[in-house]
């Protein structure tokens, strides 16, 4: 009974593994949003949401189960399904992607400095010299408040998103379809993955009452991001390493000029993310839609 009972476990694995294998994509995509709409469902089904249920989330449990969201969705399903894939061989060089530093300093610079660079020049245009005298007065707030962001938190959260959307789906659908195209198939599902987050009321940036509109733009944005971060992403030789650094840098960006600015217009946001969208398109157009991406980067980046 029990041997019997061993053999449907191993036919059952196998055929799990076989149906991941055939169809690497949609299980990943499946899997990424399942593990973490699982994770934020009692938020979003409680008063901290949709208010379906008659309970609140403790903000400590709240905190813990918004930081495990990303890691068993987008991450877990990378890993879930390159094991598929390729068993420990295939796992054990995905994770070495993780560590994947030698990249140049160029792309260092410019996933490092490039949005707080265009969050200040969108500062200088509607409040003058105060941005640039905020900061020398504040200096020290690069290391505390934006270094200390990407490297550390809200930094966390990208460590679970871009091993998933960058590390596995881009690496695998831009080989496919193209860098371009898959930059938009993979922004939109990473859009639409944020759905949570809006119809959550308290908690990240988007809580609030759900407004369609506002998901809606943000899904688009994050789909134009997203060929940013492709291009930097393959100029960075497909690193994890590079994905993580420079979605938290452009998330953190936001965070460091309102420390520095707090009073700032709302135009300065809107006109960064006009230039983050106009450089996104520019960097397109200007590399043909390949973004970066040569087939010759598919061997170092096999999963």
């Amino acid at each position: 009974m029990s041997a019997l009972s061993f053999n449907e476990k191993a036919r059952f694995a196998g055929s799990v593994r076989k149906v991941l294998a055939s169809h690497p994509l949609i299980s990943f995509f499946v899997l990424a949003f399942a593990g973490s709409w699982l994770f934020l469902a009692p938020m979003v089904l409680g008063q901290d949401g949709l208010g379906l249920l008659p309970y609140s989330v403790p903000f400590g449990l709240y905190v813990v189960l918004f930081l495990a969201a990303s890691f068993t969705g987008p991450t877990l399903a990378a890993l879930v399904v390159t094991a598929a894939l390729e068993g420990k061989p295939g796992v054990k060089h995905f994770l070495r992607r993780y560590g994947q530093w030698r990249v140049g300093l160029p792309w260092y610079l410019l996933m490092l400095l490039g949005f707080p660079a265009i969050y200040f020049m969108a500062a200088v245009i509607w409040m003058g010299v105060e941005p640039l005298q905020a900061l020398v007065r504040q200096w020290g707030t690069f290391f505390t408040v934006y270094l200390a962001g990407v490297l550390i938190f809200p930094g966390l959260l990208q460590w679970g998103e871009e091993p998933g959307w960058r590390g596995f789906a881009q690496t695998r659908l831009q080989r496919q379809t193209g860098a371009w195209q898959a930059s938009l198939v993979v922004g939109f599902l990473h859009g639409l993955w944020h759905l949570p987050n809006h119809l959550l009321i308290v908690g990240p940036p988007a809580a609030g009452p759900f407004n369609l509109t506002s998901f809606a733009v943000n899904t688009a944005l994050v789909m134009v991001l997203t060929l940013l971060f492709t291009w930097i992403f393959n100029g960075g030789q497909q690193s994890i390493l590079v994905a993580v650094l420079t979605h938290a840098s452009f998330n953190v960006s936001q965070a460091w000029l309102a420390t520095l600015l707090p009073n700032q217009p709302a135009q300065v946001g809107y006109t960064a993310l006009i230039v983050v969208a106009v450089c996104a398109v520019a960097v397109a157009l200007l590399t043909k839609g390949k973004l970066g991406y040569a087939p010759s980067q598919d061997q170092g980046a096999q999963i």
